[in-house]
């Protein structure tokens, strides 16, 4: 007969398992924003969070495996960080907060790093695109519900307009990243946050309830025109 284990042990083992996990994951994170995906290699990341090789193909199956449970933990972090910010809030503090979250995106370097290395590996793996995209619509469906909710211009032709905005919004923190290691001091903290709030504010128009300028209201009447 098996001696149950006491539960003290169980939640000590259960402890000690979540600040492995925590340390590889931040080690990870370290050699991933420093050595991109392709040269990352798991002999590094044990040696960064001062594990085993094996300690690693303890809790992951291959480097990819690590990455995208990096990506994932980030990706709520932000998304929880969203969530406890909007709660409660209409329209146009939702957009105020989800430039918050962008705003914030620009001064933390690793994030823009790790997105535009996950970006270039959809690019170059087919076979885990599925995976990719669910981990990619985790990271911004909540943003992009609170950015498109409400609006009562909403036309196929405005949709698109700022599913695009979303896309080109997405990308500046990513961009500014690259364009820093070739121009360092061209790109000041605070002029980036200024040229993105701009950006943003014309882009999305919060507390515009009319469609933004060159883009005209579709009535009904004028979708379906009468017949003769």
């Amino acid at each position: 007969m098996k001696t149950a284990i006491p539960a003290a042990e169980i939640n000590k083992h259960q402890a000690r398992t979540a600040a492995t996990l925590r340390g590889l994951l931040e080690a990870a994170e370290r050699v991933f924003v420093r050595d991109g995906y392709e040269r990352a290699q798991i002999e590094t990341i044990a040696a960064e969070a001062g594990r085993t090789k094996g300690a690693v193909y303890a809790h992951f199956r291959s480097k990819e495996d690590i990455f995208f449970a990096l990506i994932e933990k980030k990706v709520k972090g932000r998304r929880d960080e969203f969530l406890r910010a909007s709660e409660g809030m209409n329209i146009d503090p939702r957009r105020a907060a989800v430039k918050q979250l962008f705003l914030g995106a620009l001064q933390d370097e690793s994030w823009p790093i790790l997105m535009l290395e996950f970006k270039l590996l959809a690019l170059r793996n087919k076979d885990s695109l599925q995976r990719m995209r669910d981990l990619y619509q985790l990271a911004y469906e909540d943003t992009s519900r609170a950015m498109l909710a409400g609006k009562g211009f909403s036309t196929d032709e405005t949709r698109e307009r700022d599913l695009v905005a979303l896309a080109v919004l997405r990308g500046i923190p990513s961009a500014l990243i690259l364009e820093k290691q070739f121009s360092p001091m061209l790109i000041s903290s605070a002029i980036a946050k200024q040229v993105f709030e701009n950006i943003f504010d014309a882009l999305v128009g919060i507390g515009h309830s009319h469609p933004p300028p060159g883009t005209k209201k579709v009535s009904n009447r004028a979708r379906h025109p009468k017949k003769p």
